[in-house]
């Protein structure tokens, strides 16, 4: 019975361990002085085991419309299932408009992460080269401005200009927003949070809008949508995929005859399963 009760307590202890290890959680500007909000922004980090680790690694950006943060669906599920796959993930709890914050806060927080994951990259047994973006909805709009302005610094502000560049390897964009100037597409909530409501101006929404600053140095592009989703128009994804060919982009584009929005990588009909398409297609383009 003693040595039942030992084996039980040391499985117990073992998964605990790992449990642990699988969720450390990183205060992103522990290192500067921080205002109040600052102190929300933090990266939860999922490591695979050392025989399965592919290199690759993936900072996620749940959405919300830049309001609040789906942290479990569009967070901790993805990047369980990233880390059983072999690749790292850094689930990324960013400021938003719930709190008064408004752009560029919120690619403030991505950079900072990027820098971070970079620079301790030998800590997480990965690649600095292989170090992406995954964004939904809201979060895939804030996951395609880390690829279009990675050489902005929008830190700079803040006295921080790191080594490292802010380019990702990838950026995978699912059911996402992109434009924040076509009216007839826009996701008007998410364009409110993320650039204010009286006094936003006409020239961030046409720098905010995605589909409008497409460039041939951009890195590959995964792109998700439906065309039944009833959240964020799905031509905001037609277009975006319009002008990435256009630029010769590389770039994969799943447009799927299924409705939903927020989903994850839970079952929603033809859309299930999206996420072992994306694992091929990253493993393909990142040598």
């Amino acid at each position: 019975m003693k040595k039942f009760r030992f084996t039980l307590l040391f499985l117990f202890l073992s998964v605990l361990s790992s449990s642990l290890l699988a969720q450390n959680t990183i205060k992103i500007w522990k290192e500067i002085k921080q205002n109040r909000q600052q102190k929300r922004s933090e990266l939860t980090v999922y490591i695979p085991e050392k025989e399965k680790n592919t290199g690759i690694s993936i900072i996620i950006c749940p959405g919300g419309s830049y309001r609040y943060l789906g942290m479990k669906k569009e967070g901790s599920e993805v990047a369980e299932y990233l880390q059983s796959r072999g690749i790292a993930a850094f689930v990324l709890h960013y400021r938003v408009g719930l709190q008064g914050n408004r752009h560029p806060v919120m690619i403030q927080d991505l950079q900072r992460s990027i820098q971070l994951v970079k620079e301790n990259c030998r800590e997480y047994n990965i690649d600095p080269d292989k170090v992406g973006v995954m964004g939904f909805s809201a979060g895939g709009h804030l996951a395609g401005i880390s690829g279009t302005y990675f050489d902005t610094n929008f830190m700079e502000p803040l006295g921080i200009i790191p080594k490292i560049s802010f380019k990702p390897a990838f950026v995978a964009m699912i059911y996402p927003v992109i434009s924040m100037s076509n009216e007839e597409i826009t996701h008007k909530r998410s364009r409110r949070n993320l650039l204010g409501y009286r006094h936003r101006k006409k020239e961030m929404e046409d720098l905010m809008s995605l589909e409008k600053h497409v460039r041939e140095d951009m890195p590959p592009v995964f792109l998700l949508q439906c065309k039944g989703d009833k959240t964020v128009d799905y031509r905001n994804s037609e277009y975006y995929d319009k002008a990435l060919s256009e630029k010769n982009v590389k770039h994969q584009f799943l447009l799927l005859d299924e409705n939903g929005h927020g989903f994850g990588i839970r079952a929603n009909g033809k859309a299930t399963g999206w996420i072992d398409e994306f694992v091929e297609w990253v493993k393909s383009v990142i040598k």
